[in-house]
């Protein structure tokens, strides 16, 4: 019998910042977790996504990063992610996704950078 990995999602609110903090793998299966906790968008105007605990991400992962880029940017709201792994940033590098989204090394100073990104 194969272990499943365990992935957990919690999340923060400070203000209308959001910080979600994600444990585990994202993919096909858990990448409907990690949307969920993002999915009432009128309960945060910024979003980080702390990724230092996520040692892989599939396209689909990927996809839903690309997703919520756009929405928030509609809408004029900062978005982030905290300390991708090696592996993860790499991919992020490959598909573009580190030159559409803001990437810090840790949750402050994704903070810092979207404060930043405002003026």
């Amino acid at each position: 019998m194969v272990a499943i990995p365990e992935f957990n999602v919690r999340t923060q609110q400070r203000g209308r910042l959001r910080i979600v903090e994600v444990e585990g793998e994202v993919d096909v299966l858990t990448a409907p977790q990690l949307g969920a906790a993002v999915d009432d968008e009128e309960g945060f105007d910024d979003l980080v996504i702390d990724l230092t605990k996520v040692p892989f991400m599939s396209s689909v992962g990927l996809g839903l990063l690309s997703t919520l880029r756009r929405r928030i940017a509609r809408r004029r709201g900062g978005f982030a992610l905290a300390g991708p792994q090696p592996d993860v940033e790499q991919l992020l590098e490959i598909t573009g996704l580190a030159e559409a989204i803001l990437v810090a090394d840790d949750v402050d100073e994704a903070i810092e950078l979207i404060e930043d990104s405002r003026f």
